[in-house]
């Protein structure tokens, strides 16, 4: 049925303006609704994965441990000044993302934050360090393939979520 005048086919080209209208909100509420949902998800993600298998290659493990959180101000040379004493390092035998491993040998950073583990065979291990109210995780191969190492410097600052700050691992080897 069909009138001209304020009717029928009137009210449904209204209606259907009104859809189109809404439509596009929908779309947006939907779309924030998702957004917000995955951001609830990702802000308890480590914004910085560490690659699993990159190991640290090393004909031995002595140096010093360093780090300090300093807020805005991680700058590398200010962080690195900051020793870390007593601090606690223990090494596992490497297992990947397998956190079950025994602990195969530890040591205690002195008051200058320097430490040393003895006589390690050549192999793959996870190094994991705590002190000073930060920790950090790291994969290190003893081998003989390398330069002799003189001493390493191990940062266990904090990160930003852009990834930079401590997690570093310095290497220094003998001059020959």
């Amino acid at each position: 049925r069909k009138t001209y005048h304020g009717g029928t086919e009137t009210r449904r080209k209204a209606a259907d303006r009104e859809s189109c209208i809404i439509d596009p909100m929908r779309r947006f509420v939907l779309l924030s609704a998702v957004l917000v949902f995955f951001l609830c998800f990702i802000s308890q993600v480590d914004a910085c994965s560490w690659a699993v298998g990159y190991f640290h290659q090393v004909t031995r493990l002595k140096g010093k441990v360093v780090g300090k959180s300093l807020g805005l101000v991680q700058f590398r040379w200010l962080r690195r000044s900051f020793s870390v004493s007593g601090a606690e390092l223990v090494l596992y035998e490497y297992q990947g993302w397998n956190w079950n491993s025994k602990p195969l040998a530890h040591a205690v950073a002195n008051s200058s934050g320097e430490f040393e583990f003895p006589s390690l065979r050549e192999g793959h291990y996870t190094l994991q360090v705590k002190g000073g109210g930060m920790e950090d995780w790291f994969d290190v191969e003893i081998t003989n393939k390398v330069p002799v190492t003189k001493k390493v410097t191990i940062d266990i600052s904090p990160n930003f979520p852009d990834c930079t700050g401590g997690h570093e691992v310095d290497v220094q080897a003998e001059k020959k």
